[in-house]
């Protein structure tokens, strides 16, 4: 058997090779079997890490992966490390000694041995350029150096205001204007807020057509009047190339004052307000005040420890199950998974407390496709004693609009065994602000490999008769509201009206929310096919599941 220091001198060797072959380039091998990464000395000065040689390799260099790819990074290096890819020419934000970020590519590829199991993941590390902290269109402070004096009030507990405001419609501006027209919009609109702001806040060019500014002095009131006088300036026009450019502008605040949670729980609360406002309050700043019953700096933390436990591999989560009724018969047909989480200081948090939060973090994806894989196993278990059963897993906008969905769909139900005819995705309330052309592309595809597609909470929001044909969904779910409130005037002939329509149109109907017998006997005549509710059933158990109904 070879022993460690002859395993270590092939890799030196091979490491020798591709040092001649990289001609001045940093070179990185990874020895799958030991688990080691050799780098160039230079590299590993450059980045900050322990050495040339680095056991367990793979998790240290995650960490110097920007946290926004490290969801691509964790895929490409499965791909690699499971055969799947056998070459590489990647790029990721990858963070330095100093803690700046640079643009670094990756190109190489694998060497496999002879059963063709990969033994060596090697190649090249190209730094393109340190990311610089200022933003040349606008000449702002940028989102790295916004990320940089985040950092910075949070580890040194200051008192922070910080809003996040973008521009609506900036991508029909360049289209109509052109691309000039557009930077002089920016370039106006940062003008703006450095004149409102004043010396009192940091203002940043953030992503796209958003900016930022950050202030210890403002309290949360006097910030909340600037934005105002903000948006009210920006509906009124501002001069751009001898014209007058109305803009409608989002926004979204947040009040911290230090606590244990990092710069990407902050992101992600702030985006949360920010996205309320865009989509729900007609752009008026919308403060971010934390989950129900908790302040500001309570859900804070809480958001940070879920954002911990999905990267511990979803620690402390688990999933529970709702049953689904034939309407006629009161036979299991169906469950839903529903997701739950336990933390020693805030004990059994329901969703509603972090996922709306969380629906736009590039984390969600992991733990939406972990549910997806404990669903499926789950699923295959129930199958065995009844094989005509579906499982309904819900999808946010996020893993829709992924384009790793298909791929993962087809790794987790191939790795499963479970068949894809059984499973049935609830498009949540808010998958319904994508571009519908992309939502109906989408769900057609999802159809076309046997998957069941259900829009939940249907009559709610901006649900209309045109999205229920385009989409031509194989169930819809009613709002709950109107099954609970079914006795308030106009609520019955509400559900009666959405339910005959869905069915005209070959859509078949669940009412959810069905609590008790009241409400069981006032619908059994709608032309209605499932039925969920706590008069049936709470989320139980899967070993519940088969105990009860089984």
């Amino acid at each position: 058997m070879e022993n460690h220091s002859e395993h270590l001198k092939f890799l030196d060797n091979l490491f020798s090779t591709f040092t001649i072959i990289a001609r001045g380039n940093y070179v990185v091998l990874y020895d799958v079997k030991k688990r080691i990464t050799r780098v160039t000395p230079a590299a590993a000065d450059l980045l900050g890490l322990p050495g040339e040689y680095i056991p367990s390799g793979d998790d240290v260099w995650e960490t110097h992966i920007h946290p926004e790819d490290r969801l691509t990074y964790r895929r490409n290096m499965k791909a690699l490390l499971s055969g799947e890819s056998r070459g590489y020419d990647l790029t990721y934000r990858t963070q330095l000694k100093d803690g700046s970020y640079a643009v670094v590519r990756y190109a190489g590829s694998t060497i496999f041995d002879a059963e063709d199991k990969p033994i060596v993941i090697g190649g090249i590390l190209i730094n393109e350029g340190v990311t610089a902290v200022t933003d040349p269109v606008t000449l702002l402070r940028n989102q790295y150096g916004f990320f940089r004096d985040l950092v910075a009030a949070i580890e040194l507990k200051r008192n922070c205001v910080i809003v996040l405001c973008g521009i609506n419609r900036m991508n029909g501006i360049n289209e109509e204007h052109g691309y000039s027209f557009g930077n002089s919009v920016l370039q106006q609109a940062a003008w703006l807020l450095q004149d409102v702001v004043g010396q009192e806040g940091t203002v940043y060019r953030m992503e796209g057509a958003k900016f930022a500014f950050l202030t210890e002095s403002l309290s949360p009131e006097e910030l909340a009047v600037k934005y105002e006088k903000i948006r009210r300036a920006a509906l009124a026009g501002l001069p751009v190339e001898n014209v007058r450019q109305v803009l409608s502008i989002n926004g979204g605040m947040i009040h911290f004052d230090g606590g244990k949670y990092d710069e990407r729980t902050v992101q992600a609360c702030l985006n949360f307000a920010y996205n309320e406002s865009k989509f729900y309050h007609n752009g008026k700043l919308v403060n971010y005040n934390g989950a129900i019953g908790m302040n500001t700096h309570e859900s804070l933390e809480l958001v940070a420890e879920v954002r911990n436990d999905i990267l511990m591999d979803c620690k402390n989560f688990s999933l529970r199950y709702q049953p689904v009724f034939n309407a006629e018969t009161e036979k299991l047909v169906a469950i839903e998974a529903l997701l739950c989480w336990h933390s020693e200081r805030f004990g059994d948090v329901p969703p509603s407390a972090y996922v709306p939060v969380l629906e736009r973090d590039f984390l969600f994806e992991e733990l939406g496709y972990w549910i997806l894989r404990r669903a499926m196993e789950d699923g295959l278990k129930l199958l065995k004693i009844k094989p005509d059963l579906v499982l309904n897993v819900n999808i946010s906008p996020a893993q829709i609009v992924d384009d790793f969905l298909f791929g993962e769909i087809d790794k987790i139900s191939k790795s499963v065994g479970f068949p894809l005819k059984h499973l049935c995705f609830e498009l949540t309330q808010s998958c319904r602000l994508i571009e519908p052309d992309i939502l109906r592309r989408i769900v057609h595809a999802l159809k076309r490999k046997g998957i069941l597609c259900l829009i939940d909470d249907f009559g709610s929001g901006v649900a209309s008769i045109d999205f229920l044909r385009d989409l031509a969904p194989n169930f819809i779910k009613l709002e709950r509201e109107y099954i609970l409130n079914i006795n308030k005037p106009g609520n019955l002939q509400i559900v009666r009206h959405l339910s005959e329509l869905a069915t005209e149109l070959g859509t078949k109907v669940c009412l959810k929310g069905v609590e008790d017998a009241q409400i069981r006997e006032i619908i059994k005549d709608f032309p209605i096919v499932n039925v969920q509710g706590h008069y049936y059933s709470e989320a139980i158990t899967l070993d519940e599941i088969v105990e009860k109904y089984l």
